[in-house]
């Protein structure tokens, strides 16, 4: 058998390896394909890579015709050849080629090797009253859910939420998103757009608007990891690059109490009139606003969602183009406080 690789991306354990390592003991753990090559003792190696999952059924016995010794094999990966790959040694792979599992020089093997390994779902929480339950419905409907609560700063929550990620994407879930019932986190991202914030369309309660705020998100890992955090919007700070899907994924319900949802209405608001999401369309944000400030009294709660939309409108066209205050808006301190003078 010939030399089999796992290839981490970062120093994270990841528990896939060590299932794997019960069936093939000697599977040995590298950082990158220089690395893998240079350990190979074998005329070829085998990568696997840890966003997939090796069928129990696949045995890494296969070998190559005479016809095709100088070819990167790849297998079948769920529908598309981006598996597990056996490799010549000292093939000559461009980095370019290894990241995007697109190699030139290459043999689709029609074996169904793996799939797809779910993107992790990182349930991101601080002090929102129905919290608890909601990540208990979460967690009994999908089975690769983590937490991450009480981390102060926004900005600091999803970076902690990105170290928790074994996957290249990883899924958040805010601490009041309430999951609909035909939503299931099955989409998939194309190599060519690993680098992209992806944010779907979540419901209002009170409003009835249906946008990005409060949606399902779905983040690049490394990049959210070393997210800028200068920035008030979460969403831009760990790519330019960034993608609304029409999927809606959940109800935001903000509405639990007082502070909740007037902060949540003061938070958006503030966004919504400094302008500080990139490619905003300016009429399209002008009327989310003007519906954020009038819409939704009889509600519950929606006297102080309507009160903290107004305030924050005010707050946001003051301070537009000012970073530092603006940014006070992901300081849950600051924020109560500013409640407390009501």
């Amino acid at each position: 058998m010939y030399d089999i690789f796992y290839i981490l991306k970062d120093s994270n354990n990841d528990s896939n390896l060590d299932l794997l390592r019960r069936k093939f003991p000697l599977i040995k753990k590298s950082y990158s394909l220089e690395e893998a090559n240079r350990k190979s003792l074998s005329r070829f190696f085998w990568v696997i890579w840890n966003d997939i999952e090796v069928l129990n059924s696949f045995d890494f016995i296969y070998e190559p015709d005479s016809g095709s010794q100088q070819y990167i094999h790849i297998f079948k990966n769920g529908d598309h050849y981006d598996g597990v790959c056996l490799i010549p040694k000292n093939a000559q792979i461009s980095k370019r080629e290894f990241e995007y599992r697109f190699f030139i020089n290459r043999k689709e093997v029609d074996i169904l090797a793996s799939n797809p390994k779910p993107y992790d779902i990182i349930f991101i929480s601080y002090d929102e009253p129905n919290a608890d339950e909601t990540y208990e419905k979460i967690k009994n409907r999908f089975s690769n859910v983590k937490r991450v609560h009480g981390v102060k700063g926004i900005h600091q929550a999803h970076i902690v939420a990105a170290e928790l990620s074994s996957t290249p994407m990883f899924w958040v879930v805010d601490g009041d998103a309430i999951i609909k019932e035909d939503f299931n986190f099955s989409y998939r991202v194309d190599k060519c757009n690993l680098d992209t914030v992806h944010v779907l369309r979540s419901e209002n309660p009170i409003n009835g608007l249906v946008y990005g705020y409060g949606g399902v998100k779905l983040l690049p890992t490394f990049l959210t990891r070393k997210m800028d955090l200068s920035k008030p919007d979460m969403t831009t700070s760990s790519s330019d690059n960034f993608k609304i899907l029409d999927a809606i994924s959940n109800v935001t319900s903000f509405n639990t109490d007082p502070f909740n949802t007037w902060k949540s209405a003061f938070r958006e608001c503030v966004k919504l009139s400094s302008k500080i999401i990139d490619r905003q369309d300016t009429d399209e944000t002008d009327q989310r606003l003007t519906i954020w400030c009038t819409i939704g009294s009889e509600k519950p709660f929606g006297k102080y969602s309507i009160l903290g939309a107004n305030q924050g409108k005010e707050y946001g066209i003051a301070n537009k183009g000012n970073v530092e205050m603006l940014s006070k808006i992901n300081d849950w301190e600051w924020l109560t406080s500013e409640f407390n003078k009501l």
